[in-house]
């Protein structure tokens, strides 16, 4: 039998401390250290088969095996049933022969072991599944973090660059010489960052159309553009960076 509820009571006490799951007082036992210690792993397998003297851990865990086998760990917290599978492995692979007269001894007709073997494969599968989630989120999240949102990448900048009183309107906005409208404030929220690092958190359709804007800017509107240039980079040393990563695009 693979999966053995006897190993559950690793990661949990003896009593259940409230009724719903086992008392959590044993949630930080250092199951890869008794896995690694050949010797302690024998011993807590002798105690639970009544060979041997038992621990005050061994014999909290050895109290409560019956009840955990009958309801395949149903009183496990989720931490205790990661412990459950560590010490299952490592009887399985260092100690075969005893972990054998461990299944013969609690279970010898194999009633539990389907269902039992079933929790054990859906804990695995979900403990899969979830590290999946959790690095997929961890770097959509990363992802996010260096990319501006795309919500005006369709934006006709060229049309706004043709129409010099929308130019304006946006350049206006940007200096504080006009209140933003909803779209302009958008723009102008980044663009502090966008100067300073040089567009480098920007899709290369926003580069595309933040070098067709700014070469409107310069165009038509030479002497504002040379303020705005002075107000976002006091010290001439910014632009020449942005300048050189938007020719790229």
């Amino acid at each position: 039998m693979k999966t053995f509820i006897l190993l559950c009571t690793f990661a949990t006490a003896a009593l259940a401390a409230p009724a719903d799951t086992y008392n959590p007082a044993y949630d930080n036992f250092d199951a890869n250290e008794l896995v690694e210690n050949l010797r302690l792993l024998k011993n807590y397998g002798k105690c639970f088969l009544g060979q041997g003297p038992c621990t005050p851990e061994g014999a909290d865990f050895k109290k409560t095996i019956p009840d955990a086998l009958k309801t395949s760990c149903a009183k496990c917290t989720p931490k205790q049933k990661e412990l459950v599978r560590t010490v299952i492995h490592g009887f399985q692979e260092k100690l075969p022969d005893l972990w054998e007269e461990l299944v013969e001894k609690e279970d010898p007709t194999g009633q539990y072991k389907e269902e039992f073997d079933r929790f054990l494969s859906a804990s695995d599968k979900i403990g899969y599944e979830m590290k999946a989630v959790v690095i997929l989120a961890t770097l959509s999240l990363a992802a996010s973090a260096y990319a501006y949102s795309t919500a005006h990448d369709d934006l006709d900048v060229g049309a706004i660059v043709q129409d010099k009183d929308q130019l304006q309107s946006f350049l206006d906005c940007f200096t504080g010489k006009k209140p933003c409208n909803k779209l302009t404030q958008d723009f102008k929220d980044n663009l502090p960052e966008v100067i300073r690092e040089a567009c480098a958190k920007c899709n290369s359709t926003q580069k595309q159309k933040l070098k067709l804007f700014l070469a409107g800017l310069n165009e038509k509107l030479p002497g504002e553009y040379a303020e705005f240039k002075k107000m976002f980079d006091p010290e001439g040393k910014l632009f020449d960076a942005l300048d050189a990563a938007l020719a790229k695009s």
